[in-house]
């Protein structure tokens, strides 16, 4: 008697060939896609992708000072200077340079260590009970693998408590920053004021 499931395991055997062969070319294809060790996936170099974490680190720094400084405003000065730990080294300085005399001699001048007792005072001398620092414009230029400029652009707003009118500051934060073992920190920062101004309340 003839046996008709003969073509039948033939088909069969040929499918699972071609399949097998299928596989095989995908398998081949996944482990050329693997890059060399080292090598991130897309084939971008790892020196590109440390410059981006690099500029992540070094863009909080200005927002931490923000942050810092609007918390003295509100009353909370242990928080403010954990944070200002963060964005500074411990020697860093810190120099402000009011409207109209943006190249003369810094109208401020002071050590991070004591900056949040500098704020408290200029806060509570300008009876300020709130503020809101507001940054952009961040530019950033690698001098070399551990240094970098920073430049920011800033608009404060200074609520004056309990008239509410507002004290507007507009001007431009310039950084020396700095790799150390804690990751990024500001060196030096510069304030260049070109408006300090009253918003009286209606």
């Amino acid at each position: 008697m003839e046996n008709n499931n003969q073509p039948i395991a033939r088909k069969n055997m040929r499918r699972v060939a071609a399949a097998l062969c299928v596989a095989s070319l995908a398998v081949s294809g996944v482990v050329a896609a693997i890059p060399a060790s080292g090598t991130p996936s897309g084939g971008v170099p790892n020196s590109t992708l440390q410059r981006l974490v690099d500029e992540a680190e070094i863009e909080a720094l200005t927002k931490c000072y923000a942050q810092a400084t609007d918390a003295v405003a509100a009353g909370n000065s242990q928080l403010a200077d954990s944070l200002y730990e963060k964005c500074f080294l411990h020697n860093a300085i810190i120099d402000v340079y009011n409207p109209g005399d943006p190249e003369g001699s810094p109208s401020l001048v002071d050590n991070a260590g004591d900056w949040v007792h500098i704020v408290e005072d200029a806060f509570d001398s300008g009876g300020y009970g709130r503020t809101q620092h507001l940054i952009s414009n961040i530019q950033i230029k690698f001098i070399n693998s551990n240094t970098a400029k920073m430049s920011t652009y800033l608009h404060a707003t200074h609520v004056i408590e309990p008239e509410s009118a507002v004290d507007i500051a507009n001007g431009t934060y310039e950084d020396t920053v700095v790799r150390t073992s804690q990751g990024w920190k500001i060196s030096r920062r510069t304030l260049r004021l070109i408006t300090y101004y009253r918003v009286e309340s209606p």
